[in-house]
């Protein structure tokens, strides 16, 4: 394959990555001090619009940075460096992705509802 062409898809697949980890680390050195000090109605209206909003742009950026870590694992193999690499940030990326569906994904999905219909989360800011 082209080296130029790799680059780019490597290029891509870093943006995707650090857009998946940059906005969780964000919201936790952040988001998460600024929003204790909101309003219980005003979080889970916010913060309701804001995930349904990002679970419907986030995937993109996942899917590209799990493919992409795939492909270079499939590459480059285990035996190279860049292969072992790509498995890393490929255990990384699902590991991630399954604290988000055992975790976060059922708390966005109250915080949505409770945006779209006006209720109140008891203990929200935890």
């Amino acid at each position: 394959m082209n080296i130029q062409l790799m680059n780019m898809i490597n290029g891509v697949a870093i943006v995707a990555t650090a857009v998946v980890f940059g906005t969780d680390m964000f919201f936790a050195l952040l988001g998460k001090k600024a929003i204790s000090k909101s309003k219980d109605q005003s979080i889970a209206d916010v913060m309701g619009y804001l995930h349904e909003v990002a679970d419907a742009r986030m995937p993109v950026f996942g899917i590209v940075a799990i493919a992409n870590a795939l492909g270079q694992l499939v590459w480059h193999g285990l035996h190279a460096a860049e292969g072992q690499l790509a498995a890393l940030a490929l255990i990384a990326l699902l590991v991630h992705l399954t604290v988000y569906f055992s975790v976060s994904r059922p708390v966005n999905n109250m915080m949505k509802a409770a945006g779209k219909y006006g209720g109140i989360i008891p203990d929200v800011k935890q």
